[in-house]
């Protein structure tokens, strides 16, 4: 299970437009499942959590990252809602792509 990440001012997502293509992971079972994808790469997966206990109802997002190096980035974690996990997954996704490093503000 992922542990709770503290963001860092630069690293806040609100605001921010959608800009990878987003469906339901199954298509035969609609809900609250999104798989998202740049062109035909799929770089992550957003769901809503029933794992238990101080997290029901959030939605965990983790990024694909193909073997690339993360970083220094998570690649899984939690949010509040689907708007965040959503922008938070694919501003990692960008992140992990461009090479930019976590450690430091670019």
């Amino acid at each position: 299970m992922p542990e709770q990440i503290t963001w860092k001012s630069w690293e806040h997502v609100s605001g921010r437009e959608i800009k990878y293509k987003w469906r339901h992971a199954w298509k035969e079972k609609p809900g609250d499942d999104y798989v998202a994808f740049d062109g035909d790469t799929q770089i992550g997966r957003i769901f809503r959590s029933q794992a238990g206990e101080g997290i029901d109802n959030r939605w965990f997002w983790i990024v694909a990252t193909d073997g690339n190096p993360r970083l220094d980035w998570p690649s899984a974690g939690y949010e509040e809602s689907a708007y965040v996990a959503s922008r938070r997954l694919e501003m990692i996704y960008e992140s992990i792509k461009g090479g930019k490093p976590r450690t430091a503000h670019r």
